[in-house]
């Protein structure tokens, strides 16, 4: 297509959809793209690799601190370097509390990455419908205000085109919306599984620990 042929198909689409349906394609074009970083975020995570932390977390409890060193070491998993944070402070002789407060960090990290663009996704699941509806109010507007203005002399195909062209909007913000809202909430229930794997993990870490360190 010549430049010329572009900006007249351009110029089609906005007159079709109006303005705020070119907010609703610029919203999908970002919703796409964070739906495509989040997707490269939760891959390289690894997050279905527990076998290794679970391994690790036996030895600790066997006594086996070196064995369990080699474990959590070929493992990369979010989980398994907050253990692995841990243990390399307990082998520098840091107190329980430092070593407590450097797993919380690289957790911390490890969430906030994870969690990155979540709420930019939710925020377009929750407007994307409301512009589309907004949308199709102003078409619909325009669409009685020609009926109004033609009088007698109405045509009914008109006005019907003029309802199914506002109508657009409401189906293209849905079509926003529900892809958002269903990269979102997968995103936070692999977060909210994250977290409950790392507490109970955590928590026979440290009764590990503890363990050792009685006399």
């Amino acid at each position: 297509m010549t430049e010329q042929e572009i900006i007249d198909e351009v110029a089609r689409i906005y007159g079709l959809v109006g303005p705020v349906g070119a907010i609703l394609i610029l919203l999908s074009l970002v919703s796409l793209t964070l739906i495509f970083i989040k997707a490269f975020i939760f891959l390289t995570a690894r997050l279905g690799r527990t076998r290794m932390i679970e391994a690790a977390l036996d030895r600790l409890e066997s006594g086996d601190f070196e064995s369990a060193q080699i474990a959590i070491r070929s493992c990369r998993h979010p989980v398994s370097e907050m253990i692995r944070a841990g243990v390399e402070m307990a082998e520098a002789g840091a107190t329980h509390l430092k070593i407590e407060a450097k797993v919380r960090a690289v957790a911390q990290n490890h969430f906030a990455r994870l969690a990155r663009h979540n709420r930019m996704l939710e925020l377009i699941g929750l407007i994307a419908p409301l512009l589309g509806l907004l949308g199709t109010i102003l078409g619909m507007i325009k669409a009685f205000q020609a009926l109004q203005i033609s009088g007698a002399q109405a045509n009914p195909s008109v006005l019907a085109g003029g309802i199914w062209e506002a109508l657009l909007t409401t189906a293209l913000g849905l079509t926003v919306a529900i892809p958002a809202i269903i990269a979102f909430n997968l995103a936070e229930n692999r977060i909210d599984n994250l977290r409950q794997l790392a507490s109970a993990s955590l928590a026979r870490f440290f009764a590990s620990l503890e363990t050792m360190e009685r006399p």
